[in-house]
């Protein structure tokens, strides 16, 4: 008994399925397909399996102005900006865009909020304090005292406190909508626990990216197909 060529097409890839293919079970189509695809899957997911990597400022796209100088500015009741988590990663720490003068200090906290914002300080998930900031106008960055692995949904608030008069004061003149920023999205700015205010200040993200779980279950998936086909040749 013969048989002639199959011609299959794969992932833009003509293929000779012989005879040889057929016989003494050493081969299954469908089976030799399905590897193909999640070797495909695999390679789709590791491009999309990472974060944003490195500082993310939270920026709603308007001007950072210079408000007060040699002002406290309402950071002694705290200052932040409430987000959404729209990926799952990993927050070493965060930054704070003043005017600072080298005897300044303050104390930059992450804390897990609920989705109405009825509650932006549910529990605190890290903190730093910079007691000698360098001086002028610029972002003065910290790291928590452990990485924070930040959940994909989740809502989060990043505050500012602080007792020192700042040499300048700088904020977004921004009260919404809603600027969605990639890895989070930012919905508003806070002083002292409440969003009924205009402005927000200028806070950064320092995150390290980290594959999705999803996506590390393809590429997983894609190697061990690569594996059981090693193994049969």
């Amino acid at each position: 008994m013969t048989f002639s060529p199959i011609k299959v097409l794969v992932f833009g890839q003509e293929t000779l399925i012989n005879h040889f293919m057929f016989v003494k079970g050493r081969f299954d189509l469908l089976q030799w397909i399905g590897m193909r695809v999640i070797f495909a899957l695999s390679l789709l997911g590791v491009s999309a399996a990472s974060a944003f990597a490195g500082f993310l400022p939270l920026d709603p796209g308007v001007s950072l102005d210079a408000f007060q100088f040699n002002s406290n500015d309402g950071y002694n009741q705290g200052r932040g900006v409430w987000f959404q988590a729209n990926n799952s990663f990993t927050l070493n720490g965060a930054g704070f865009f003043t005017g600072f003068s080298t005897d300044d200090a303050f104390t930059q906290t992450l804390w897990a909020s609920d989705s109405t914002a009825s509650d932006l300080h549910i529990s605190n998930l890290g903190s730093f304090t910079i007691n000698n900031p360098t001086a002028g106008d610029l972002y003065n960055n910290g790291l928590f005292a452990a990485p924070v692995n930040i959940v994909a949904g989740n809502f989060y608030y990043l505050e500012v406190t602080s007792t020192s008069e700042f040499d300048t004061t700088f904020f977004y003149n921004w009260d919404g909508p809603s600027v969605n920023l990639g890895d989070v999205t930012i919905f508003d700015g806070g002083m002292g626990g409440d969003l009924g205010n205009t402005v927000a200040p200028a806070l950064i993200l320092d995150i390290e990216a980290v594959p999705e779980p999803a996506s590390m279950a393809v590429l997983g998936l894609g190697a061990l197909a690569l594996l059981r086909r090693k193994k049969k040749a």
